[in-house]
């Protein structure tokens, strides 16, 4: 599994939030049909955003230099923010850019009353790499999104699917050393995604879980992954129209209960299907 590159200290010159939030008023939602990776995430979070719904400015990193893992949130108790909630980090829709990108994760480690300290676990995304090229890291004036309402802002179209990753992955374990699927793992997906093949009313989000073992850096690398896997092989092998399809790692943040009780380890490690609609 590739290491996550050393963090950089930098400055977003476009950091407005006001403009930010008259930008997105206008509803103008951008679906990269070259990228799809976040496309419907990308609608969700312009949404959220717009409603004030759990957006914070990114002050900047607590320290700078190359390496620095922390970074402030301006906003704390007063706002709701607890200790260990996960953010990810977002950039503001701008000149050329009318959909906001996501930028890493973020996950709180201490809580003041008007200000929070958040440790990096993920920086950067394949989006934001391909769109802000060496600028793709969280920077200041990126806003912080509360993840708890990431799923829930949608409304599902048609009951999610539920798949463990021991029913489709070749290497299942934690820390694999590949994501490749097993000959019955394919023939299962074709079977599963035959029944999503003719969706016209909706966006299918494709979601990787991970059980609690290892690190949360580890464990959001690996889900998001493993969600990628599935979504490259639904619009190569089975047509799936790319920008219709999206993948989201969510890490360890929705295991299930207690990895030491028999059997929820495997449960945790999983894909999750939704069909949630489009935002015009």
């Amino acid at each position: 599994m590739n290491k996550p590159k050393e963090l950089k200290v930098r400055k977003n010159p476009e950091s407005s939030l006001g403009k930010f939030l008259s930008e997105i008023s206008a509803k103008v939602i951008l679906l990269w049909p070259t990228l799809g990776l976040i496309s419907l995430f990308s609608i969700v979070m312009a949404t959220q955003a717009e409603a004030g719904l759990g957006a914070f400015k990114i002050r900047g990193y607590l320290t700078s230099g190359v390496g620095s893992k922390q970074v402030i949130i301006e906003a704390g108790r007063a706002s709701g923010i607890t200790s260990g909630e996960v953010f990810r980090a977002i950039r503001p829709a701008r000149a050329g850019v009318t959909s906001p990108i996501e930028t890493g994760i973020l996950k709180v480690i201490a809580v003041h009353e008007s200000e929070s300290i958040a440790e990096v676990i993920q920086q950067g995304t394949v989006e934001s790499e391909a769109i802000f090229g060496s600028y793709s890291d969280i920077m200041a004036g990126d806003l912080a999104l509360a993840q708890r309402l990431t799923i829930t802002a949608a409304k599902l179209l048609a009951p999610e699917v539920v798949i463990k990753y021991s029913a489709i992955f070749d290497d299942p374990k934690a820390q694999p050393t590949s994501f490749e699927f097993t000959p019955g793992g394919r023939a299962e997906l074709k079977k599963i995604f035959g029944e999503f093949a003719n969706m016209k009313a909706g966006m299918l989000m494709i979601e990787g879980h991970t059980d609690q073992k290892g690190t949360a850096e580890q464990n959001q690398i690996e889900s998001y992954q493993r969600a990628l896997t599935v979504r490259q092989f639904i619009i190569d092998d089975l047509g799936f129209d790319e920008s219709r399809v999206t993948a989201i790692g969510i890490g360890e943040t929705e295991a299930i209960s207690e990895v030491i009780l028999p059997g929820n380890a495997d449960r945790s490690r999983r894909i999750v299907l939704k069909v949630v609609p489009m935002i015009q």
